[in-house]
């Protein structure tokens, strides 16, 4: 059977790419992320290879029909892009996603001293897994082993853009990193045992400067990362509804993040908009008016309270990890409020907001733990 226009058209995103088929070999591929594209497979050199006429709507079922058609006669044969081209338009997109200057050139640098002196010529559809085994390889033989794993990893970023492109069906990069020696393990940020909770409490309340303070206790009841606290603005908190949107921008994954706030936390903020309610930041500088605390204020706050090496501002992260866990709370609720790395890409996406209701009865169950903590008057 043949496709229709409104089978093309109407065609659904699935968690999965999968193929619609028309006649004559021709298909119209559906990526995960909603592209379309229309895909032959034909055999070169009795090895199975694709062709690929362009994107759905570009392109429309009669052109695609006609250009396949022209391609079986011999006429036209649609030829996949180098990898330093691809690589080009990947960085267009890729880049502005970046947060720092400095980050950008090192995700150019990486592939272009890296990767481009074996791969930058060749066709995208040409590469063989063993190419990409050269290029991993040859950066671990320096002694750069981190080096090694990102280059494997930007390489495969690159051709999964050009799978996703429609230049090729799939690529022979995946779980490349595997061939390299595997990278060391980044000690876990300092956290104290939840049993010396009590003390670190009590500490944190003898703090005399208070916007330090109270960001302290900020930090403990919402366990977010230092960056997403300290350029936290009263503009997030979400008016009639108790809770604060980290946008994407801060967030390490790029994508925004629902914080619901307890009691507590609502308490904390109160004080907090009593000092610094006419600023843009909710922990304005007490130093720099018009900027947020810095980087390692509330680090070094816990090093004058005596907790050098023992404990972290990130380390109340582990801290209410180990606690929630050990309690059995909801696991997909307390990963998703520590909003570590969805491993499925397309439900990151929507994750945003998931298990909402079960991690507003988190965060509340968590802030009365941390009160208890507290010496009794």
């Amino acid at each position: 059977m043949s496709l229709t226009a409104r089978q093309v058209s109407t065609a659904p995103t699935k968690d999965r790419p999968y193929k619609l088929a028309d006649a004559r070999g021709l298909y119209l591929y559906v990526g995960p992320t909603g592209l379309k594209s229309w895909r032959a497979n034909y055999k070169n050199d009795a090895k199975q290879a694709t062709r690929t006429y362009g994107r759905f709507p570009d392109v429309s079922l009669a052109d695609a029909r006609r250009l396949h058609a022209d391609a079986s006669d011999g006429a036209m044969l649609k030829v996949a892009p180098t990898f330093k081209e691809v690589m080009t338009q990947w960085l267009k997109v890729k880049l502005p996603t970046l947060s720092n200057d400095k980050h950008k050139g090192q995700v150019r640098g990486t592939l272009e001293e890296h990767a481009l002196p074996k791969l930058g010529a060749m066709r995208v559809d040409a590469i063989k897994r063993a190419d990409v085994v050269v290029v991993v390889r040859a950066v671990e033989a320096k002694g750069l082993i981190e080096t090694a794993h990102r280059v494997a990893g930007r390489v495969c970023m690159v051709l999964n853009y050009a799978v996703d492109e429609g230049h090729i069906e799939s690529h022979p990069a995946a779980g490349i990193t595997r061939v390299i020696t595997e990278r060391k393990r980044q000690k876990p940020m300092a956290s104290i045992d939840p049993a010396l909770a009590p003390q670190l409490m009590a500490a944190i309340e003898t703090y005399d400067e208070p916007v330090t303070r109270l960001g302290l206790h900020l930090m403990a009841h919402t366990f977010v990362r230092v960056g997403e606290l300290r350029g936290m603005k009263w503009s997030e908190l979400v008016k009639g509804d108790p809770i604060w949107v980290v946008p994407a921008e801060r967030m390490k994954l790029r994508l925004p993040h629902v914080v619901p706030l307890s009691e507590e936390t609502l308490r904390l903020l109160k004080e907090l908009h009593a000092i610094n309610g006419t600023s843009e930041y909710v922990l304005q500088s007490p130093l720099r008016p018009g900027h947020p605390i810095s980087e390692n204020t509330l680090l070094f706050a816990l090093y004058r309270l005596g907790y050098r090496k023992q404990m972290t501002a990130h380390g109340f992260r582990a801290l209410a990890s180990t606690v929630l866990n050990g309690a059995g709370k909801h696991k997909d609720a307390i990963e998703r409020q520590l909003a570590h790395k969805e491993t499925d890409e397309v439900r990151a996406a929507y994750n945003r907001a998931e298990y909402l209701p079960e991690r507003r009865e988190l965060m509340g169950w968590w802030s009365s733990w941390l009160l208890a903590q507290r010496p009794k008057a």
